[in-house]
């Protein structure tokens, strides 16, 4: 319960520094596990392009034993509408990598 909450207060520190919250929506690959590939969705800190993020959110991984769900903490660079991220998912306690579509401007 203390990593949610220390994930959740970086994750509000974070996108209160930037006044337009972007949106992002994904598929992701935890590595090092057996949860392998899944669908992210993910409060990004701009929509600005060509930029640096953080993010964080929810993960779901339908293939995974056990639970299914993650809540990742991210770092990534966007692009034109595009965003890579790379994350620890606090819940699952694994790294991940995520590619997928965001709304810049």
């Amino acid at each position: 319960m203390k990593k949610i909450l220390v994930a959740g207060a970086v994750a509000l520190t974070a996108l209160s520094a930037h006044a337009d919250v972007g949106a992002f929506l994904g598929v992701t690959y935890a590595f090092g596990s057996k949860d392998g590939v899944g669908v992210t969705l993910q409060a990004t800190s701009s929509r600005d392009e060509n930029q640096a993020v953080v993010a964080a959110g929810l993960a779901y991984y339908p293939f995974a034993p056990g639970k299914k769900i993650g809540v990742p903490v991210s770092v990534g660079y966007q692009w034109n509408d595009v965003l890579g991220l790379v994350s620890y998912d606090v819940l699952r306690n694994n790294v991940t990598a995520s590619v997928g579509v965001t709304n810049t401007r």
